[in-house]
C-alpha cells in the first residue's frame, strides 16, 4: 500500500504554524527575561547560544558555507540583530499586548512592499485575510488605555524590518543548499550586532534579582524562539510565498494571548474572544478558501 506524502507547500505551512505557536509564547518569555536581565545581554545570549546549539545538533552545519549562504546569512543577520534590538528595548516601555498588535502590521506591509519593489499584486483573498487579521489582533490586544509611546514607535520600526526580513528570506532560500548553515550565520551576525550595541550603550547585565521565571523566559528564548524558530522559518519559506508566510506567522498573536492567559494571568474576556474569531476568519480566507476554489474548479 502506497503511503501518502505531504507536499512541500503543506509541510512549509505546518512549519509556519509551529513557528507562530513558538513566537506567540515569546512575548511573555521576553517580558519575564527582562525582569532580571537587560535586553542587550539577553540578545547576546540568545543568538550565540542558539547558534551553538544548532552547530552541536547538526554536524552538516559545520562545513564551509558557499558564497550565497555567506552573503544571505550576513544580510539577514544584520536585519535580525537590529530588528530584535528595537523589539527588546521597545518592550521596556510598552506592554506585550501593544507590541503584539503593532508587530503584526507586517501582514499588511509585506504585500505592500512586494507590490512596491517587485510589482507583485496581492490576491484578493490575501488582502481580505490581512484586513480581518489586523482587526482581530486589535480586538485581542488593544485595551481602553491604549496609547502610543516610544516603545510602540520602536516596535513599529522592528515590524518594518521584520517585513523586509521575510521578503529577503524569500529571495535567498531557493538558492540556499543548507538552511542550518544559513540560520547559524544569521544568528552569529545578530549576536555580534547585539554585543556591539551592548558595549556602545553601556547597559548593565542585570535589571533586578535573578528569578526562576526570568531564567525560564531566557531559556525559552534561546532554545525555542531562536535556534528552532529561525530554522523553521528558513526551511518553510523555501516553499511558502511571503504574503502567506506573513499571515500564518501573524497568528502568533492568537497563541500569544493564550500564553499570556495561562502564564501571565491576563484576563480572557469577550472582546479577546472576538479578536480570536476574526483572526481565524482571516486564516480561513488565506488558507481554506483558495483550496476550496481549486477543488471546485477541478470538478
Amino acid at each position: 500500500m502506497k503511503r501518502k506524502t505531504i507536499d512541500p507547500t503543506t509541510q512549509a505551512e505546518l512549519m509556519l504554524w509551529a513557528l507562530a505557536m513558538i513566537w506567540g509564547g515569546s512575548f511573555v518569555a521576553a517580558k519575564f527575561s527582562i525582569e532580571s536581565f537587560s535586553p542587550y545581554p539577553v540578545m547576546v545570549i540568545r543568538f550565540f547560544l542558539g547558534a551553538l546549539l544548532l552547530l552541536l545538533a547538526v554536524p552538516a552545519a559545520r562545513k564551509r558555507p558557499d558564497r550565497i549562504t555567506w552573503i544571505g546569512g550576513i544580510e539577514l543577520g544584520l536585519l535580525l540583530g537590529i530588528a530584535t534590538a528595537f523589539q527588546m528595548v521597545g518592550l521596556q516601555y510598552t506592554t506585550p499586548a501593544n507590541q503584539t498588535f503593532i508587530i503584526v502590521s507586517y501582514v499588511v506591509t509585506v504585500p505592500l512592499l512586494r507590490f512596491v519593489f517587485r510589482r507583485v499584486v496581492p490576491g484578493r483573498h490575501i488582502a481580505l485575510a490581512a484586513l480581518f487579521t489586523v482587526a482581530g489582533v486589535g480586538f485581542l490586544t488593544v485595551g481602553p488605555n491604549f496609547h502610543l509611546n516610544r516603545g510602540d514607535v520602536l516596535t513599529f520600526i522592528m515590524s518594518l524590518l521584520f517585513a523586509v526580513q521575510i521578503l529577503r528570506i524569500d529571495r535567498y532560500m531557493p538558492h540556499i543548499d543548507n538552511a542550518v548553515q544559513f540560520t547559524v550565520i544569521q544568528l552569529i551576525v545578530a549576536g555580534a550586532i547585539s554585543l556591539a550595541l551592548w558595549f556602545f550603550m553601556k547597559r548593565p547585565v542585570f535589571t533586578g534579582p535573578v528569578t526562576l521565571r526570568a531564567v525560564g523566559g531566557l531559556t525559552y528564548i534561546v532554545v525555542l524562539n531562536t535556534a528552532i524558530a529561525y530554522l523553521l522559518q528558513n526551511y518553510a519559506q523555501r516553499y511558502a510565498p511571503p504574503d502567506k508566510s506573513a499571515l500564518i506567522i501573524s497568528s502568533e498573536s492568537l497563541f500569544g494571548t493564550f500564553a499570556a492567559y495561562v502564564f501571565a494571568g491576563e484576563v480572557f474576556y469577550p472582546k479577546k474572544i472576538l479578536g480570536c474569531v476574526l483572526i481565524l476568519v482571516g486564516q480561513f480566507f488565506a488558507q481554506v478558501l483558495p483550496t476550496l476554489k481549486r477543488r471546485a474548479a477541478k470538478k
